[in-house]
C-alpha cells in the first residue's frame, strides 16, 4: 500500500489537537495525594485564581485517570470538586 503523502509528520494529529501549551498554574508536587479535600480546594482556588473551569479540569483529569486503579482517590477528587463549587457559589450543572 503506497502512501500518497510521503512527508507525513503527524500534521493531521497536530491539526486536530493543536499545539501543546503548559499551564500557568504551579506544579502540585504531590499535593493532590497528601492534602485533605478541604485544604486542596483552598489551594486550588488560590493558585488557579478562582477560575472554576481550570480547577474542575484539573480535578476531573485526576478522577478519570484514577477511577479504576484507585477509587478512593477519585472519590476524594469528586468531593474536592463539590467543595470548590460550594465555596465559589456555583451549583453543579
Amino acid at each position: 500500500m503506497a502512501i500518497k503523502n510521503s512527508t507525513f509528520t503527524g500534521s493531521a494529529n497536530k491539526k486536530r489537537m493543536g499545539d501543546f501549551k503548559h499551564s500557568d498554574a504551579p506544579d502540585a508536587k504531590g499535593k493532590f495525594k497528601t492534602m485533605s479535600a478541604g485544604s486542596l480546594a483552598s489551594w486550588l482556588i488560590k493558585t488557579r485564581k478562582s477560575n472554576l473551569s481550570k480547577i474542575i479540569s484539573s480535578l476531573n483529569q485526576q478522577v478519570v485517570f484514577n477511577r479504576k486503579k484507585n477509587p478512593s482517590y477519585a472519590a476524594k477528587m469528586r468531593k474536592t470538586m463539590d467543595i470548590v463549587r460550594k465555596r465559589l457559589g456555583k451549583d453543579k450543572a
